[in-house]
């Protein structure tokens, strides 16, 4: 593989890390409940991230590139699907959209994988799809089983100290919640450097992982505020105790799926655990023309996304 083609790569990794930085970080960031100041949730979500890359993100390896497309694949063709997941990323971002990474990468490699005619696993692709359209529904659940708990637990104690333990299981929540958007999706842009047909030195891999790292840091501290809030502010109004249950449930499901090697669509699992809490027990507020645009939008951006890598793909080819 050409030198100037690695770096090429690698830098489009950096940029896409920097971008989940500060598109996703909103997910751990975003003031649900103004339980949290933001900037003690931007040092759990970076340490977060941190441990989650450093000792589940290998798990992600070979999820895309791998187990969906099985036929390898040239440096170039990963430097399209990653271009590409990049471009939309970054302009969904641009205009304060939370988005998942996943969304964008799947369907961009999906397009590249059918341009090139390469073998793709159709059980894995059902799979990662039934988990977009599933795993909210039982993120959603797994919140309501929380909140009950939570609720039963706290009959039992006072309410100075039922606060005081919920207040510290949220800051927890965000800590966990960050574990597993960096041991899912920066393992995931982390697996297109590994799998680009050249071998890396222990001291190399580490150079890049780190680098990934600083591009989520500069992300989150730069411009991650920009959209901290549209998760927490627009969709539904949570309590105390419900925005635990969110928060936990997402996190719960995301290394779940983790340990499948399954790229989870974050955005879609805390918008889950945020309607499942929402629902437990009593009155909610919820946006529902806010929710169907979301929902709309993640379908149109997994689309969006496989007809642009399919189309420069192809055109890329016929040069």
């Amino acid at each position: 593989m050409l030198v100037s083609l690695l770096v090429l790569l690698v830098s489009v990794c950096l940029a896409l890390a920097f971008v989940l930085g500060w598109n996703n970080s909103s997910l751990t960031t975003g003031n649900l409940s103004n339980l949290v100041t933001y900037n003690a949730a931007v040092v759990l979500t970076l340490a977060g991230m941190f441990l989650g890359f450093v000792l589940e993100g290998s798990k992600m390896t070979h999820s895309v590139l791998g187990k969906l497309i099985i036929t390898p694949i040239g440096g170039a063709d990963i430097l399209t699907g990653a271009s590409v997941s990049l471009v939309l990323f970054l302009v969904l971002t641009l205009t304060k959209i939370p988005v998942s990474l996943s969304n964008c990468v799947v369907g961009s490699f999906v397009g590249v994988a059918l341009a090139l005619s390469a073998t793709m696993s159709s059980a894995e692709l059902i799979a990662i799809v039934a988990s977009w359209l599933i795993a909210p529904f039982l993120c959603m659940g797994v919140a309501v089983l929380i909140y009950e708990i939570a609720i039963h637990s706290e009959k039992r104690l006072p309410l100075p100290t039922v606060s005081w333990i919920n207040r510290l299981v949220l800051f927890g929540g965000v800590f966990y919640v960050a574990f597993s958007l960096g041991a899912n999706n920066v393992g995931l842009i982390l697996s297109f450097v590994t799998h680009a047909g050249t071998s890396f030195t222990l001291g190399e891999e580490l150079g890049i992982e780190l680098a990934l790292y600083l591009g989520i840091l500069l992300g989150t501290l730069l411009f991650g505020k920009t959209i901290a809030k549209v998760l927490g502010e627009s969709i539904v109004a949570l309590s105390q105790v419900k925005t635990l249950g969110a928060m936990l449930a997402t996190a719960t499901v995301t290394l779940v799926l983790t340990q499948f090697s399954i790229p989870v669509s974050l955005t879609q699992l805390v918008v889950g655990g945020m309607l499942g809490a929402g629902s437990a027990r009593g009155p909610t507020v919820i946006n529902t023309h806010e929710l169907l645009i979301m929902i709309l939008r993640w379908a149109t951006v997994t689309v969006l996304c496989t007809l642009v890598g399919f189309v420069i793909e192809l055109a890329i080819i016929k040069v």
